[in-house]
């Protein structure tokens, strides 16, 4: 009997030793909880704000082209091509000119500014096709006087007629675009080439657009949303 309570008693023993182990680790565990809770919320804080930081330097970025306009079809000489001041003179003559000889005519100027009063540089973009004339950025001097171009460009900048369909309105011989930053410009030319979308443009470096079965003018609210997101959310409004 006295052995049988002696082995008993090391039974007791041995399991108020794994109860203090198990206690041991459920404290452990607890901590380890807490600290991975801490982790994950300090995790998606600088999340927030790295993104906070991407947007602010992508609009910043964005407001400092906000004096540049990026028009196509522009034809430069070879040997002028990498000229500023050759560059400039070419879109002014072919591009800008015109609208702003109908901004006269309307009375929204009182003289038409020089070349070199007008544009502070202007430089040429890589083409896609070698055959085709390469985009040019063109930097004003004024915002205002930037804004007057777009406000006037499909009234009287140069237009021509698709020579494939003579039947279609005629389009801007050089059209004129807003300067978007990288990211923008890549959301927006994902946004035009998707079958879901219809007309895409951009306003003071937002992006809007209308879906292919709507009329309603909708607006992009993070540039760094996929082009799914941006249409699965508008879709359900």
């Amino acid at each position: 009997m006295e052995e049988v309570i002696s082995k008993l008693n090391s039974i007791q023993e041995r399991l108020e030793s794994v109860e203090k182990l198990l206690e041991a680790a459920q404290a452990e565990n607890a901590v380890l909880k807490s600290a991975n809770t801490e982790l994950s919320k300090s995790i998606l804080e600088k999340n927030a704000v790295i993104e906070a930081l991407r947007q602010k330097t992508n609009s910043l970025e964005q407001y400092n082209r906000s004096w540049s306009v990026r028009i196509a079809g522009v034809p430069l000489p070879a040997e002028e091509a990498s000229i500023p001041i050759k560059v400039m003179k070419h879109v002014y003559d072919r591009a800008l000119l015109p609208i702003l000889q109908g901004a006269l005519e309307k009375g929204l100027l009182h003289t038409i500014p020089a070349c070199e009063e007008l544009l502070e540089t202007a430089h040429i973009l890589p083409a896609k096709r070698s055959d085709q004339p390469k985009p040019i950025i063109a930097r004003f001097y004024s915002r205002n006087l930037r804004a007057l171009v777009f406000q006037l460009k499909k009234e009287f900048g140069p237009k021509q007629r698709d020579p494939a369909n003579n039947n279609r309105a005629p389009r801007l011989k050089y059209p004129i675009y807003e300067d978007l930053t990288k990211i923008n410009f890549q959301l927006l030319k994902a946004l035009a080439d998707d079958d879901r979308t219809g007309a895409v443009w951009s306003v003071g470096g937002v992006i809007k657009f209308k879906l292919a079965d709507g009329t309603e003018v909708k607006k992009v609210a993070s540039v760094f949303d996929s082009v799914d997101d941006i249409l699965a959310g508008h879709s359900k409004r």
